[in-house]
């Protein structure tokens, strides 16, 4: 196993860099449209690391 999926700080880590996205993703798609290459490739990003944690949170 990863140590870094081992540690207790990763999750809330994610949590944090997941909403991050969310906030950028949004407010990029306001400014720039849904379908401007910024706001795609943080939708791509969210995605990855939503399946980061679902990943994590399957293990723990």
């Amino acid at each position: 196993m990863d140590i870094a999926v081992t540690n207790p700080l990763f999750k809330q880590k994610l949590l944090q860099h997941i909403q991050l996205l969310r906030e950028q993703l949004v407010l990029t798609g306001i400014k720039e449209g849904l379908d401007h290459e910024k706001t795609i490739h943080l939708s791509q990003k969210l995605d990855e690391y939503i399946y980061l944690y679902q990943s994590y949170d399957k293990q723990s």
